[in-house]
């Protein structure tokens, strides 16, 4: 049977597949990428939807690892619009908390605070303490007190205890530095004294004032026969007479100072000692 015995395929045969040479539509099925009904398969074995990713629900282009499509919309990897990857997670141990840093900051503190506070507040007692002792050497004149036990050992005179009328007065030079001292003391404290100098009272030469009368002006005292005893403990008022002075020159070995003992007896009960020791740099 030949074609043109055939003829043309009619309407009504074309109806049955739903599907003409042409494009037009039938039975909601079309060819060269036109939707196709249900239950016809697309040609080239295309299924379920076309393959440009076009169609609601469809996944599009670059779906896969995360990215939004053409579209926008958040791809299936559930990051954020524009970002494949999930919000980013900070790692506790490079991040302390806030307390731990405030803990650190507390630390490092006291580290470094005390220690500066320590040396400020030294700094402060060194300078307050050079500042007396200057005060002191260039007092024109006795303190009427104790001399330091530092400075007592460094020119080496050795108050007795139970003294009255202590005094004292330290000078300094580039290469001389002298300690003035004055004290009320008992025969046995005279005795003790003394000993611990290293003499004992018959050295002392009665009627001898051993310190100068320029070391005595330079703190006020008038030593010698016809002046007042300047003794707390005096007798009288009267002017002394030369056999209640008695002195002695001690020179201690080495480079410990030279002392220099006058003693006021116009009360023997209670002998006035003055104490010149020099120290020689």
């Amino acid at each position: 049977m030949t074609t043109e015995e055939i003829g043309p395929r009619t309407g009504a045969d074309a109806g049955e597949d739903g599907a003409v040479p042409d494009g037009t539509v039938h039975n909601d099925t079309v060819h060269n990428g036109t939707a196709h009904g249900g239950g016809s398969e697309p040609p080239g074995g295309e299924r379920n939807g076309p393959a440009d990713g076009a169609g609601s629900g469809g996944r599009q282009d670059g779906g896969r690892d995360g990215s939004p499509g053409a579209g926008g919309t958040p791809g299936a990897g559930g990051g954020p619009p524009g970002d494949g990857q999930g919000p980013r997670r900070h790692s506790s141990w490079k991040h302390p908390s806030n307390r731990r840093r405030w803990f650190i900051l507390f630390v490092v503190i006291l580290l470094i605070g005390v220690p500066a506070g320590y040396i400020v507040i030294s700094a402060g007692q060194s300078r307050d303490s050079g500042r007396d002792k200057q005060a002191r050497a260039s007092a024109q004149g006795l303190t009427a007190e104790w001399p330091p036990r530092v400075t007592r050992r460094i020119y080496e005179v050795p108050i007795t205890g139970y003294s009255d009328d202590v005094a004292f007065y330290e000078s300094n030079s580039w290469n001389t530095s002298k300690l003035y001292v004055q004290f009320t003391t008992s025969e046995n404290g005279l005795n003790l004294f003394l000993d611990r100098i290293g003499t004992g009272p018959g050295e002392l030469d009665k009627g001898r004032v051993t310190i100068t009368a320029e070391e005595a002006a330079e703190v006020g005292w008038h030593l010698g026969a016809g002046q007042p005893s300047a003794s707390s403990r005096a007798l009288s008022t009267v002017p002394t007479d030369k056999e209640d002075w008695s002195g002695l020159v001690k020179n201690l070995p080495g480079p410990r100072p030279r002392l220099k003992v006058t003693v006021d007896r116009s009360n023997p009960a209670h002998p006035m000692v003055y104490v010149v020791s020099t120290v020689t740099l």
